[in-house]
């Protein structure tokens, strides 16, 4: 976990702990069946350099979710030698990031088949955001996201209160029918999600959005079963401290509109 909270005052504490609300873990977020299984894919670069490929069936909760919806099929990412769609990266590919250029040391994939897990988790909505939803090439064309896709969200106020001004926000919080629209896929689409040597953002279609940490679910982890199937997906993981910091405070778009108006 990120240690940027351990020198903050006791008011500043309170108020980052408001806003590090990670979305899966708020009141009301519906929760996935503890029965439905899901299959989930992964590749992994090791540290002898090789990569390595996994196949588990685990349960469809938002611990192993999360791990796989950030984007469709098709998404464009950025690397060293241009846009490659994220299907087409493979682990040690170097991704153009906000630190810098980074190796891609984890990809995770599953899908979601309709008819079959609808209402049964989040993924029977995903997001489009159409061009120019969020400013003049933002996005320059329509981007499909899932539902743990996040977005940087930059507000001058939250200095104060946090010590930055950025935050981290489900893109899905801005859905509006218009510009930013849910959508229930008619056929079956599959997700991704990408680890980097450190956590951050890059660049997808003019917006800076989150490379993958496990975050706030790391605390769920200390049934030692359910964290060993956890790890199992990251054959490049022996431990969660692995994962390293997170360098971004996560929050909703709720609570972060709350925090701008005071």
């Amino acid at each position: 976990m990120s240690r940027h909270y351990e020198s903050q005052s006791s008011v500043t504490k309170a108020v980052s702990l408001q806003i590090a609300r990670e979305p899966s873990l708020r009141a009301g977020r519906p929760q996935r069946a503890s029965s439905l299984m899901r299959r989930y894919e992964a590749a992994a670069l090791l540290s002898d350099l090789s990569i390595t490929t996994t196949s588990r069936v685990a349960p469809a909760t938002p611990l192993f979710e999360e791990a796989t919806t950030a984007f469709a099929r098709g998404t464009l990412i950025p690397t060293v030698r241009g846009p490659v769609a994220i299907e087409d990266l493979i682990p040690g590919d170097y991704v153009e990031s906000n630190a810098g250029s980074q190796p891609v040391t984890w990809i995770g994939s599953t899908t979601y088949v309709p008819g079959i897990d609808d209402d049964a988790t989040t993924l029977a909505s995903l997001t489009r955001i159409t061009s120019d939803a969020f400013g003049p090439s933002r996005p320059l064309g329509d981007v499909l996201v899932g539902p743990a896709a996040r977005m940087v969200v930059q507000r001058p106020r939250l200095k104060a209160l946090i010590g930055q001004d950025r935050v981290l926000v489900p893109v899905s919080d801005f859905a509006d029918g218009d510009r930013i629209v849910t959508v229930t896929p008619v056929g079956a689409v599959q997700l991704y999600h990408l680890m980097l040597g450190h956590h951050g953002t890059i660049m997808v279609g003019g917006m800076a959005m989150e490379t993958y940490h496990p975050g706030k679910a790391l605390s769920q982890l200390s049934n030692g079963a359910l964290r060993a199937q956890f790890l199992s997906i990251f054959p490049n993981v022996d431990v969660v401290q692995d994962f390293g910091e997170l360098t971004m405070t996560r929050t909703s778009r709720e609570v972060l509109e709350s925090l701008s108006a005071v």
